[in-house]
């Protein structure tokens, strides 16, 4: 709870940073050198790496399906776990953006930030980050095993890294949206303690098999 209190305070100071401060020097830099490297295979790698947001919505609800399906109260309570930790990412998502309201980097720099494609509402933080952090973590801390740690870490940071090279956030967005993700893990799964204080960790087999099914 500390952890989610402290992360809140560093929000609150990045909120506080004026737009045209944030959106200068190594934000923009770093997207001006990832524009340069471009290529085709590239662009649709990137794309479809940031499509895979849909498993967010669709990894918790196939782990409480298997979870109702076998009676297995581990596998519902992980899944319930990952479910609230994506609602209060979300919200606390959506929040920072109407307050901060910072504009998309190509639309902050229209001469030079050529996006691969657009997209809709504000940049800071963002969206795509802290719900697949949100995701990645809280399966993370209901089954910390490598094989699903490791996978679910590193899809989290390729879908951050994809909208970095997509032109469509700042850095800055993209680590503040990691933040974000994490914290509300941590707080989903403090809040999910207290309900279940007996949960058990989910066997590997019951947690593996729902999660490939989504895929």
């Amino acid at each position: 709870m500390k952890r989610f209190f402290l992360l809140t305070l560093c929000i609150s100071v990045l909120s506080m940073v004026p737009r045209e401060a944030a959106a200068q020097g190594v934000d923009y830099s770093i997207l001006c050198s990832l524009q340069q490297q471009r290529t085709p295979v590239m662009d649709k790698a990137m794309v479809w790496t940031s499509n895979s947001l849909v498993l967010v919505p669709a990894v918790p609800v196939a782990i409480m399906t298997a979870g109702w399906a076998a009676d297995n109260d581990a596998l519902l309570h992980m899944g319930g776990s990952a479910g609230l930790s994506v609602l209060i990412a979300g919200g606390l998502t959506e929040g920072l953006k109407f307050s901060v309201r910072r504009p998309r980097p190509y639309l902050g720099y229209p001469d030079d930030l050529v996006p691969v494609k657009t997209t809709l509402g504000y940049s800071f933080p963002s969206g795509h980050t802290s719900l697949s952090f949100s995701l990645a973590t809280s399966l993370s801390l209901s089954c910390p095993k490598w094989y699903v740690v490791a996978p679910s870490l590193l899809w989290a940071a390729g879908v951050g890294f994809s909208r970095l090279y997509l032109g469509v956030h700042y850095p800055s967005d993209v680590l503040t949206g990691a933040l974000v993700g994490v914290g509300s893990a941590l707080l989903a799964h403090y809040l999910s303690r207290r309900m279940w204080p007996k949960t058990e960790t989910p066997t590997s087999k019951a947690f593996v098999i729902p999660v490939v099914f989504t895929f």
